[in-house]
């Protein structure tokens, strides 16, 4: 495994051939990446009439003085 780059966790148990386990690992990176919070695109912002905004969105409004 330590070869591979991969991490030895229980994941990896009965994994037995070379590709599998970097298939596995390629599966595990990737669901991580989609579960972990990501600041830029998820953070919301709420205005003075109670609308919910994404960052980037308020950011515009608040530039054009619409807010």
């Amino acid at each position: 495994m330590r070869c591979l780059g991969i991490p030895n966790t229980k994941h990896f148990h009965d994994i037995t051939s070379m590709s599998d386990a970097l298939a596995l690992y390629e599966k595990l990176k990737e669901q991580l990446e989609r579960e972990t919070w990501n600041k830029a695109n998820e953070e919301e912002f709420e205005d003075s009439e109670g609308n919910v905004l994404n960052k980037k969105t308020y950011q515009d409004l608040e530039r054009q003085g619409l807010l």
